[in-house]
């Protein structure tokens, strides 16, 4: 049985999907996801340091997911959705590559092996 070679991932979507990884980077990505919000109510979020959640932003900002805009005193930022899409967009081919292909049958069991969670 032979297989197509798979796509090589862009590095687009290594940086994002490493910036992902981080349980609070997507804690202040949720909470993005609602509107805008300043560095001090995304630092509210985090049981960590203010410097240390700026790092997370910095890691947000870097990978392209969210932009940053100086009003004032305050710094506002918002998901730039591209990256966001371009995950989904990849996540989405494999799931459809993934459903269209053939499941392993054992001899005694009736019942696809893999299944949807």
């Amino acid at each position: 049985m032979t297989h197509g070679k798979a796509p090589v991932v862009a590095d687009e979507l290594s940086t994002t999907l490493r910036a992902l990884a981080d349980p609070s980077r997507r804690a202040q990505l949720q909470r993005l996801s609602y509107g805008p919000a300043t560095s001090g109510q995304l630092a509210e979020l985090l049981t960590m340091s203010r410097p240390a959640g700026s790092q997370h932003l910095a890691v947000l900002i870097d990978a392209g997911l969210i932009t940053t805009t100086q009003a004032g005193r305050q710094r506002w930022h918002e998901i730039r959705p591209a990256r966001l899409y371009l995950a989904q967009d990849w996540f989405g081919g494999l799931l459809r590559t993934w459903e269209s292909a053939p499941t392993l049958r054992l001899p005694d069991r009736e019942h696809r092996v893999r299944e949807r969670p």
